[in-house]
């Protein structure tokens, strides 16, 4: 099966690669959004620098970007650890992308879409945790980050207790390790009370 996890981690590299936000930000009128706000291509940033409408689309590409490629394993093998490594390799494309100079997002869209497919509970508890805390305080990273944290947690419960296989405890975790890692700067900024908190007006530049 070394072939399938070979094949399954370039799909999701490629896959993650591209660069949604960077490319609806060209084409709604030649702005890298990286050149605003956080400096990266995920929905928050999209948000900041071309409103509502267009953040939600980049989330849910963000999302495909991370479902589908393991999706293309499991069409073709019998192999949980080859889709483990497919969604593993497709947040890392999110967050060093091939066609945007390795300058990407965050990948918790993308770690959330490939939580959809390999264990769509464990994006429910990802969901039920960060969407109440998203509301309450309006911090996106905060909201990314105990929704990571409680997917991996029951994730590897599910795993462990449910019957699925035990390849889906390297995904949670795995998942988990990027986000925290592509939070970096984030984690910084809350712990000294000084992180971003997302304005419902207009997007700024």
């Amino acid at each position: 099966m070394v072939e399938a996890w070979i094949v399954g981690g370039l799909i999701g590299y490629l896959l993650g690669s591209i660069p949604t936000g960077l490319w609806i930000g060209m084409w709604r009128g030649g702005e890298d959004i990286r050149a605003s706000g956080s400096g990266r291509t995920g929905a928050t940033n999209t948000f900041r620098a071309l409103g509502l409408r267009w953040s939600v689309s980049v989330l849910v590409l963000d999302a495909i970007k991370g479902g589908a490629p393991i999706l293309i394993v499991m069409a073709v093998w019998d192999s949980p650890t080859a889709e483990v490594v497919a969604g593993l390799a497709a947040v890392i494309g999110h967050q060093f992308p091939l066609f945007a100079g390795f300058r990407g997002g965050r990948g918790a869209a993308t770690a959330l879409g490939g939580m959809l497919v390999v264990m769509p509970m464990g994006a429910l508890f990802a969901l039920g945790t960060g969407i109440p805390i998203l509301l309450r305080v309006r911090v996106m990273s905060l909201a990314s980050l105990v929704g990571a944290t409680s997917a991996a947690v029951g994730i590897s419960l599910l795993a462990v207790y449910g019957g699925a296989p035990d390849a889906y405890v390297g995904f949670a975790v795995g998942t988990w390790l990027l986000v925290v890692i592509g939070h970096k700067d984030n984690i910084e900024r809350l712990a000294a009370g000084t992180e971003r908190v997302l304005s419902m007006g207009r997007p700024s530049s």
